[in-house]
């Protein structure tokens, strides 16, 4: 069975008309759907409190999508909520470089040194093969919304964003995927609408929706024919070409080969999250959510490398752009809010929970956990782990004592660090790294089977590895 029946296979003469047609089709769909999205009856709901759904579009870097300029067409859903009046920026930036992490951010509000979550556990040094869920130290949103008269749903395409991770508290009905690629694609969909089938929902009483799309994750799906932008391809798994490429051992002509066959199946992905965005509003939609008062936030935890500093993937102690910078857009019938165009991506918590910006406004910072060997005495900060700052158009980069700048108008590739403890921000983005080192050794050991269960489960998701790549050095 065709899984995109809008899709056909043609004869090449014939691959660029169906390949127009194939947009044209889809724009229309997504113009009538979109129409109704922002139409429809206005009942007592909206006199009552709105309906709140906030989206993680899972591994999803801002330059790669066409609402940020991107020359393929692969978001042509949030450019129809833009166009629909939906502010948005290009210039957001994750709390984390993985899912955890920057998970725990977005329910808590919290940075990486406040709520803990991450690679790491207990009083030891750094393990690279262990990790700590969210704790409970600090209210999760679905809490601070059902303590506001909300039943909440959640629904996650991505197994690290799931109960043993510690991100289901509080919400009254909770489904996750077990397993890549369990709920991409038609499937997230169709999990959603038997989800809104439950008849506990009560229609009368407002719901907060947390959704993770996760088809923009490896492993990435494949290509068929007659998609226009993209030529078709087979499915990718990120090994062993992975581990080949970062490790040099694919020639240029083979790397070239492998890294345009990563960007296009990303670019479809990316197009596939964004269908199941489409059809995840339609569904709200038809089950009567949008009908009065709403609040749609949408967002991404990090972004992906497709063969920059030789990298691939996500999820190391690194904060390049590629893995940094997220889309973040805002839409509510209540009124606008106007998003900065620099704005950290952990905003998301307060415009979900109060539709406004946090005041004050939080500085763009992002952090992780990291591995670590012994340590040289007095212990640098940033030992065990690692921060950046972005300021303007300049991002400081901290890492065991050393501060990196990078000028990002002069050196959009980030190839140019120059060393920057001298920076007046220096000092206080190292004392951020003091307060994630003591937080680092301050986490206490929860269930040690439970660790070494989640520890496994992540390497074999990809997320911890034992070959970490060096970082870069100032000149």
């Amino acid at each position: 069975m065709n899984r995109y029946p809008c899709v056909v296979s043609l004869s090449p003469r014939a691959k660029r008309l169906a390949s127009l047609l194939v947009l044209l089709a889809i724009a229309l769909a997504i113009f009538l759907a979109m129409k109704a999205l922002g139409g429809g009856p206005v009942t007592e709901r909206a006199q009552r409190a709105p309906v709140v759904i906030f989206v993680v579009m899972d591994t999803l870097r801002a330059d790669r999508t066409s609402l940020c300029g991107y020359e393929h067409p692969t978001t042509p859903t949030l450019e129809k909520l833009v166009a629909l009046g939906a502010s948005y920026t290009c210039n957001a930036h994750s709390p984390s470089t993985w899912t955890l992490p920057s998970h725990a951010s977005f329910f808590t509000g919290r940075d990486l040194d406040e709520h803990q979550a991450g690679a790491g556990g207990g009083t030891q040094n750094m393990a690279w093969g262990s990790v700590t869920p969210l704790g409970d130290r600090w209210p999760t949103l679905a809490e601070e919304m059902s303590a506001r008269g909300y039943q909440t749903l959640f629904l996650s395409a991505n197994p690290v964003v799931s109960e043993r991770m510690g991100l289901t508290r509080g919400f009254d009905h909770a489904v996750w995927a077990k397993s890549y690629p369990e709920m991409q694609g038609q499937r997230l969909p169709a999990r959603l609408e038997q989800m809104l089938k439950d008849p506990t929902l009560d229609p009368d009483q407002p719901l907060f929706a947390f959704i993770n799309i996760s088809d923009t994750h490896s492993p990435w799906a494949g290509i068929p024919e007659g998609v226009g932008f993209v030529p078709a391809r087979e499915p990718l798994q990120a090994n062993p070409g992975r581990h080949r490429y970062e490790t040099g051992a694919m020639d240029d002509e083979e790397a070239a080969r492998w890294l345009s066959h990563l960007s296009d199946v990303y670019e479809f992905a990316i197009l596939r999250a964004d269908r199941s965005l489409f059809q995840v509003l339609g569904l709200l939609r038809a089950h009567g959510w949008l009908d009065g008062g709403y609040r749609l936030v949408i967002t991404s935890d990090h972004g992906e490398y497709l063969g920059e500093h030789q990298m691939v993937e996500h999820g190391r102690p690194y904060f390049y752009e590629p893995v940094t910078q997220v889309p973040l857009l805002y839409f509510s019938t209540e009124g606008q809010v106007d998003l900065p165009r620099d704005v950290p991506a952990i905003v998301a918590h307060s415009l979900v929970r109060d539709g406004a910006l946090p005041e004050p406004m939080p500085p763009r910072r992002a952090s992780t956990f990291r591995k670590a060997g012994v340590p040289p005495n007095p212990v640098p900060p940033c030992w065990y782990s690692t921060a950046a700052v972005w300021i303007g158009q300049s991002k400081l980069v901290a890492s065991r004592g050393e501060v990196l700048r990078f000028d990002l108008r002069s050196d959009p590739n980030e190839d140019r660090p120059v060393a920057a403890n001298d920076d007046p921000a220096a000092a206080e983005l190292l004392e951020h790294c003091r307060a994630m080192d003591q937080a680092h050794a301050a986490r206490p050991v929860r269930d040690k089977k439970l660790i070494e269960e989640l520890t496994a489960q992540l390497k074999a998701l990809g997320y911890l590895r034992e070959d970490e790549q060096p970082a870069p050095k100032a000149p």
